[in-house]
């Protein structure tokens, strides 16, 4: 218990009920999905520089971009589709990992939870302060 504890920082008093979490994984959803945003924006604006050189005029707006650009749009097709890709995959993975910890802690079985506690707390170290509050919540009804 005294680990479990620590692992959420309640046995340090300097440091108050909860341990800092990386600003990564305070804001993963947040900075995911900008990143994607980023990514999508910053493909599109290369390929549109790249493979269109005669721009249509519904993509005129673009111009100032692609032309201060140079010869860095190829750059564009390099970096946008590592954001595009990565940050895709970072909401994904919140999004998955927060509907599997509001899954566990649905259960209403006391030794349930408890077979599931590791992942439970793996789940409530990654995600932001909420979900670890939650899951203390969720300890308390259960009398842990």
């Amino acid at each position: 218990m005294a680990a479990r504890l620590l692992a959420f920082g309640m046995g340090h008093p300097e440091r108050g009920r909860f341990m800092a979490k990386a600003f990564t994984r305070e804001y993963r959803f947040e900075l995911s999905t900008v990143m994607l945003a980023v990514g999508i924006l910053v493909t599109f604006i290369g390929s549109v520089g790249v493979f269109l050189p005669k721009l249509p005029d519904i993509l005129l707006v673009f111009q100032p971009a692609i032309k201060g650009s140079g010869n860095w749009i190829y750059w564009y097709l390099v970096v946008g589709p590592i954001l595009l890709i990565s940050g895709g995959w970072w909401l994904y993975d919140s999004v998955r990992k927060t509907f599997e910890l509001m899954h566990f802690l649905k259960i209403d079985s006391k030794a349930k939870f408890v077979k599931n506690l590791d992942d439970i707390e793996y789940l409530a170290w990654v995600l932001p302060r909420k979900y670890e509050e939650l899951v203390i919540e969720k300890k308390k009804q259960f009398k842990m």
